[in-house]
């Protein structure tokens, strides 16, 4: 047992660290670190999110991130969502996370009006896909399924 623990502890020493922002910023230079630090995932690591990176440099083609991993209850939803359904259905063409929420480096919280999901945005990012028919006929059911996303009632409804 004493061995297992040894081997287990020079293993943990022999890892390298996970990379430093800094580090990934010096070849993804389009990445605003000091801006990304004040977005809701900036506080993470990048290798949090980008998993496939285990050293640097890294491989050229890389897996996207798994929205998933941390937000497992709003990938059950969007898993059952008319969206996801057609995305598991081969419809490339339907929303994913990044879609609606936009990249995950400049996500800010539903509540903040810079957010693409927040209400007074959600016309123009559900207008990006749909006309402003869908849009409102989509306005009659919006409460009941915010209620069901766990969102606050929409101002004005």
């Amino acid at each position: 047992m004493r061995l297992l623990l040894a081997g287990c502890f020079a293993l943990g020493l022999a890892a390298a660290p996970p990379p430093d922002p800094t580090e990934c910023v010096a070849c993804h230079d389009t990445i605003d670190l000091a801006k990304f630090r004040t977005r809701t995932h900036g506080k993470l690591g990048c290798v949090t999110c980008h998993t496939a990176i285990t050293t640097l440099p890294h491989a050229e083609k890389l897996p996207p991130p798994q929205c998933v991993r941390c937000h497992d209850h709003e990938g059950q939803d969007y898993a059952n969502s008319v969206h996801g359904v057609a995305r598991k259905q081969g419809k490339d063409h339907a929303p994913s996370c990044m879609t609606c929420h936009g990249h995950a480096h400049d996500i800010v919280p539903r509540n903040n009006p810079a957010s693409k999901v927040a209400w007074k945005n959600m016309d123009a990012t559900c207008g990006k896909c749909h006309d402003q028919e869908h849009l409102k006929k989509l306005s009659t059911r919006l409460p009941h399924r915010a209620s069901r996303m766990d969102l606050k009632k929409m101002p004005g409804k």
